[in-house]
């Protein structure tokens, strides 16, 4: 399912993410070419009791390696009318959401009441649920307020509760590809006419050992603790936490739209020999619709935004489907890279992360370079595909034609997920 979008576009945006309070924050950081990586904080639980070097111990996760944010319980209720006490029921992933929704309205232009009463959707992509999963271990705690703290469809309705907010409101979890999966939905919302106004957005937390030991037996984190994207040494990939919304309008209505959604699409990979194992032909299947039957040039393209993770098997699989629908068909090499290798990987929320890297680099005239990359994955043939790690700084030259960038995402269940934005 792909469309050609002719109308929509991007006028604010805000983000919390690791070594990143702002988006100008975010900027720097990939300017420089920082990795935030760090190690799950104590103030979320002690990991020392959790923790066992050797993969596959049992109740144990051999890496808490992370990316976080500042102060992930700090909020102030008042501001948005909620009492201390409901407060505290409440998953702090709504409530940092509700803090980023507030500044993405604003760096958009408009006023919270201004879209106060309007028919603006909500679509978010979350799927985690930590802070839920503490709770069962004091249940006496539970109140009448809990469950709509802890719920993943409330992420989205809270804030179109809080906002008065009367268009679609749902949370969309497609694992790693939830929050471009969320913009898919919201594009074909505006395109259609359903609405004039979106806010999409993506969050995500770390609060407890549950997935770290889940994602550690199956071997998907890497003991290095970096997302090395398409290098020989990638060996899994870092989890990560933040919080990314993007305001999208019609362009009738816009004020000053900071980029445009060129087309997008979702697809699903059916059945391939594992459930968590990615498939290239359906990834290239999805990639084909946008680039031959949209008619998007490839050679458009300034460059591509992978997912990147830096697993063995996900990394060759995308560069496979990139590099023979878009790579082998352009004049000059494509420049692809990872916003995870500076934050790491934000799971529903890496999408989101993908579209703000891209549209930063796109107005700032430069694709920051994608870390971590020393030693080329022997299983990808980059000069065959006509691939190019972005392994320095890319300038970006502006020209008398159309300047795009692509955003590709996959979740670990078969949902994939592709974005261009000009």
């Amino acid at each position: 399912m792909s469309l050609l979008a002719r109308n929509t576009v991007i006028t604010g945006y805000a983000a919390r993410l690791p070594g990143a309070a702002s988006v100008d924050d975010f900027w720097h950081l990939l300017e420089t070419g920082t990795c935030t990586v760090t190690q799950v904080g104590r103030d979320r639980f002690d990991p020392r009791n959790f923790y066992h070097p050797r993969p596959n111990t049992s109740g144990r996760s051999h890496t808490f390696a992370a990316g976080q944010i500042d102060d992930v319980w700090g909020f102030d209720a008042a501001f948005f009318g909620i009492s201390p006490r409901e407060a505290a029921q409440i998953d702090p992933q709504q409530r940092l959401l509700l803090q980023v929704v507030w500044e993405a309205i604003e760096n958009s232009g408009l006023r919270a009441s201004d879209l106060a009463g309007s028919q603006t959707g909500v679509y978010v992509g979350a799927s985690g649920l930590d802070y839920h999963q503490r709770l069962l271990f004091d249940l006496p705690a539970v109140d009448m307020q809990t469950m709509t703290g802890n719920t993943l469809s409330i992420i989205s309705n809270r804030v179109s509760y809080i906002f008065d907010l009367r268009g679609p409101s749902f949370t969309l979890d497609t694992a790693c590809s939830s929050s471009l999966v969320a913009l898919h939905q919201a594009v074909s919302a505006i395109e259609n006419g359903q609405i004039d106004t979106a806010i999409v957005a993506g969050v995500n937390l770390l609060l407890s050992p549950f997935s770290f030991i889940g994602f550690s037996r199956a071997s998907m984190l890497s003991p290095q603790g970096l997302c090395r994207a398409f290098d020989a040494s990638g060996d899994g990939y870092v989890r990560s936490e933040g919080a990314v919304a993007i305001v999208l309008q019609r362009d009738t209505t816009a004020r000053e739209p900071r980029a445009r959604i060129m087309a997008s699409g979702i697809n699903a990979d059916g059945r391939t020999a594992g459930l968590s194992l990615p498939s290239s032909p359906a990834q290239a299947t999805l990639l084909r619709t946008i680039y031959r039957d949209l008619g998007i040039a490839p050679d458009d393209l300034a460059f591509v935004e992978a997912h990147g993770t830096g697993t063995q098997v996900g990394d060759p699989a995308e560069a496979m489907a990139l590099g023979t629908e878009i790579g082998q068909t352009r004049s000059t090499p494509l420049p692809i890279g990872s916003v995870k290798t500076n934050v790491g990987h934000l799971e529903p929320v890496s999408g989101l992360v993908g579209i703000l890297k891209s549209v930063l680099a796109l107005q700032n005239d430069l694709l920051p370079r994608s870390l971590h990359f020393d030693t080329p994955n022997p299983n990808i043939d980059f000069d065959a595909l006509n691939l190019t790690v972005a392994a320095r700084a890319v300038e970006l030259a502006r020209g008398p034609g159309r300047r795009l960038a692509g955003i590709n995402s996959f979740g670990f269940g078969g949902t994939n997920a592709h974005t261009v934005i000009g």
